[in-house]
C-alpha cells in the first residue's frame, strides 16, 4: 500500500498506519504530502517517489489539488 496526504499544519489531513514515511514537497507549489507505504512497497519507493511528483503536479490541472489524499496507482502491462 501507498498514501499521498496532504499535510495540513504541520500534520497529516488523514492518518494512516503504514510504517515507513517521507515528506515529499509539490514541484509546482509550497503543498507538502505525506508519502507512506508498507514494508511490501520498498523496493519500489523510488518509482513511487517518480509516481507521487507526476500525481502532484498533474493534480494542479483538475481541482485535485484540494482534496486531502491524492490517488497513486502502479499500472502494469496487464493493466493499461
Amino acid at each position: 500500500m501507498v498514501f499521498l496526504i496532504k499535510i495540513l499544519d504541520g500534520k497529516p489531513a488523514i492518518g494512516d498506519a503504514l510504517p515507513s514515511e517521507q515528506v515529499v514537497r509539490c514541484p509546482r507549489c509550497d503543498q507538502t504530502y505525506r508519502f507512506s507505504y508498507s514494508g511490501e512497497e520498498w523496493y519500489k519507493v523510488t518509482a513511487w517517489l517518480k509516481k507521487a511528483e507526476t500525481v502532484m503536479r498533474e493534480s494542479h490541472n483538475h481541482d485535485n489539488h484540494e482534496l486531502d489524499t491524492l490517488e497513486l496507482i502502479w499500472r502494469t502491462g496487464i493493466n493499461r
